[in-house]
């Protein structure tokens, strides 16, 4: 008995069949929607898959897949691909302590430019230095790994400012003003401190 004789007949309605044969002449649509379109149409007129195949030039694989789909969840499920999210790789608890004792050090410890670290400087060293410790799930860490395993902590090493990046660009001129207006209310020397330091 062949694949397709186990299969059940595709029974279209007119909406169905409308929406089909408007893909399957379509310009602008995924080229995979388009077969899909073909294919169920073909199997809808009671034409075997060997045949589709051979009308379209698509292989039967292809065709078996379309064709459960449609039974199974209907038409339109056929038609779309299913979106699948990339799984993020599970980042082990001795990566995580990498990652957090790394920014509790300062970038210019590893050779950087740069005093504080960023989220993406983060990411890149770790990318490019966790793997070499042993730490593989790093290998395609993101910032936004990175900042999940940081905000997972009670302190955020990533969030500290030193002084030098806070310094007023007018701290000189201010500390100047401050050491006038200081030597102006100052206590003046006696005179006979004076005269002592003189006679001195």
């Amino acid at each position: 008995m062949s694949r397709t004789s186990l299969r059940a007949k595709l029974q279209l309605t007119e909406e169905e069949r409308s929406q089909l044969e408007q893909m399957s002449r379509a310009r602008k649509a995924p080229l995979r929607e388009i077969h899909r379109s073909q294919i169920l149409l073909h199997y809808a007129q009671g034409r075997s898959i060997m045949e589709i195949s051979s009308l379209l030039k698509i292989g039967r694989p292809a065709i078996y897949k379309c064709v459960d789909k449609a039974l199974a969840a209907g038409v339109e499920t056929a038609l779309k691909d299913k979106y699948h999210k990339a799984k993020e790789p599970s980042i082990t608890e001795e990566a995580k302590n990498y990652v957090i004792n790394l920014a509790c050090t300062k970038p210019t410890e590893h050779g950087y430019a740069s005093e504080i670290w960023s989220l993406s400087s983060l990411a890149r060293h770790a990318r490019k230095h966790g793997v070499a410790v042993g730490h593989t799930c790093l290998e395609n860490a993101a910032k936004a790994t990175i900042q999940r395993i940081l905000k997972s902590q009670v302190l955020q090493p990533h969030k500290v400012r030193y002084y030098l990046e806070k310094r007023d660009p007018q701290f000189e001129p201010k500390m100047r003003e401050i050491l006038t207006v200081y030597k102006e209310i100052a206590p003046r020397p006696t005179g006979r401190q004076s005269r002592h330091r003189i006679s001195g």
